[in-house]
């Protein structure tokens, strides 16, 4: 089989996507009809991203956007609650739209309003970001205090209700506390792997090890500083591999998948976007602007069947290249949604 056969067979599912209502660059088309084209079935779209202080209210507004997107382009759009609506889309060539976060701020502190965001449509919460949080700690906090008292309530009350934990971006004590505490697999969404690159958002061998032995999934992460290797040269879609191979390695055939964190490309909007967030990360973005923001060779949204195709090409078999497109996550989302 090929590249263009094994995305064309396959659900193939994006653990991360964000910024998925901003406008493309000039001349291109809207994004949801380049991931279409582009062979992706359903996203995890980021409706808040907790670099600035978010509340219930604000992501209330945040998530009727998506609803008016929904009914804006009913033929191409179909917000998925359920397994059920990810396999309607991809039989129907849609996008599937999983509601999910960066951050919990959106719990502010009462444990009744992950209730009304389940019945809202959320299934999936990272449970920090980069920062300290009322759950928790995220992965550049200098002191990781671990998972707090209300962040295990809020994975009793996740587990209960069938919302999938993300532990991107979160600190290493509170993601093993978080591995340790939820009776449901857990997922990094979009990672990468340390003994690889030592990136601050890479994953040391026993997160790996941990979240995968209770089910979990890794979906790895293309971002160039994620993947480069010392020499600072622009990583490639085998470098990429190396680390779905490794995290196969540690936990299983069905360890891996995918999380883009979403393509981009130097508009005025993305180079706001880099200033912005490297006044307090400097440098997070490396060497690579926004035409390599991602490895070559899956970098933009047309790239998804030549990833298919290196992972063919590096010896998967179809079904487990399928596993690492989709497949992986499909079976979290069965297990933790309970349909």
């Amino acid at each position: 089989m090929n590249g263009k056969d094994i995305i064309r067979e396959s659900i193939v599912i994006d653990g991360l996507h964000h910024s998925l209502l901003k406008d493309p660059p000039p001349g291109e088309k809207n994004q949801i009809d380049m991931l279409i084209d582009g062979g992706v079935t359903a996203i995890n779209a980021t409706v808040v991203l907790d670099t600035y202080k978010n509340s219930f209210n604000g992501v209330i507004q945040e998530m009727y956007q998506y609803f008016v997107l929904e009914e804006t382009l009913p033929d191409k759009v179909i917000i998925a609650k359920t397994v059920r609506d990810i396999e309607e889309a991809k039989r129907d060539h849609k996008i599937a739209i999983i509601l999910g976060t960066q951050g919990a701020d959106l719990f502010e502190h009462d444990l009744r309003y992950i209730t009304i965001f389940h019945k809202l449509g959320m299934r999936i919460v990272q449970i920090t970001y980069n920062q300290h949080n009322n759950l928790g700690s995220g992965c550049f906090e200098p002191n990781d205090t671990g998972l707090t008292r209300f962040g295990q309530q809020s994975i009793y009350e996740m587990n209960r209700l069938g919302i999938l934990v993300d532990l991107s971006h979160v600190g290493y004590r509170t993601s093993m506390d978080a591995i340790e505490l939820s009776n449901k697999p857990c997922i990094f969404s979009h990672s990468g792997v340390k003994k690889f690159n030592s990136n601050t958002r890479n994953l040391m061998d026993d997160q790996i090890r941990e979240v995968t032995s209770k089910g979990g999934v890794i979906g790895l992460c293309p971002h160039s500083v994620m993947n480069c290797k010392n020499d600072g040269s622009w990583p490639t879609v085998d470098d990429y591999i190396d680390q779905i191979f490794y995290v196969m390695d540690i936990g299983g055939e069905g360890a891996a998948a995918v999380g883009v964190d979403r393509w981009m490309r130097p508009t005025l909007g993305y180079m706001m976007l880099r200033v912005d967030f490297e006044r307090t990360l400097p440098k997070f973005f490396g060497g690579f602007d926004g035409t390599q923001k991602h490895i070559n060779g899956f970098n933009y949204y047309d790239e998804w069947e030549n990833l298919g195709s290196s992972l063919l090409r590096r010896g998967l078999t179809d079904t487990q290249t399928k596993n690492v497109l989709g497949g992986n996550f499909l079976r979290v989302f069965h297990e933790v949604w309970g349909d």
